[in-house]
């Protein structure tokens, strides 16, 4: 197999240089894609949320959840980059939503029953990510800020039902506060965070599924 380490010191630097200009460049033409269409202030803007982002630890919150034609669902919310979130939903919806290692798990604690989503088809997938690129799998279609607000809005590349979703942050300090989507149906589910906290520790047992008393491997109910 072909081996850099093989190569006499100076061809071996000639050679990684060239890669790693080349890895470069392919970036800065992703990048110039996603934000094709965007004018300069908007670029400065999604370079804000995403400096934002990417300095962010952890956010708790209660929140409440609205969608076209249902009524409101409140709950908490806890999210550590990277990697994990759990909405914990108050009764009467019988749901909790938390991050496994590869995936996300809908469990219903009422019916017992588990149900594995791949995280990438989840809405918030981006933000738990080692590193939040704004470019990286996600096209920005308008970026908007004001005094009080920026508001993000974004389609997901892979994304075949052209569900569109919109990031709602205050201004001055920059702080994520809500979030829709519109799925491809044309529905609306917007979530509010009320009094959130953010950058400090959240208990590790938060995001641990222990609490939930799983079904094994292989089956779907608790008490199959």
């Amino acid at each position: 197999m072909f081996s850099i380490k093989k190569l006499t010191a100076p061809v071996a630097f000639i050679l990684s240089f060239f890669l790693a200009m080349t890895s470069l460049q392919a970036q800065e033409s992703q990048t110039r894609e996603a934000l094709q269409g965007l004018s300069p202030d908007e670029v400065a803007v999604v370079r804000k949320v995403e400096n934002y982002l990417n300095s962010l630890r952890t956010v708790s919150s209660r929140f409440i959840q609205v969608s076209d034609g249902g009524g409101p669902a409140e709950g908490q919310f806890y999210l550590q980059r990277p990697g994990k979130f759990r909405f914990d939903y108050d009764d009467p919806v019988p749901i909790t939503l938390v991050t496994t290692r590869f995936s996300l798990l809908y469990f219903d604690r009422e019916l017992r029953e588990a149900t594995y989503i791949p995280l990438s088809s989840t809405p918030l997938w981006f933000l738990i990510r080692e590193k939040v690129e704004l470019y990286d799998g996600i096209s920005i279609t308008s970026a908007v800020e004001t005094k009080g607000s920026i508001v993000l809005t974004l389609k997901i590349d892979d994304d075949d039902l052209g569900s569109q979703m919109t990031l709602i942050f205050a201004n001055n300090p920059l702080s994520l506060v809500k979030w829709s989507v519109v799925d491809e149906q044309g529905i609306t589910t917007q979530v509010s965070l009320i009094d959130p906290v953010y950058d400090n520790p959240i208990a590790p047992e938060h995001f641990s599924t222990k609490d939930l008393n799983l079904p094994r491997p292989g089956r779907n109910r608790v008490d199959d």
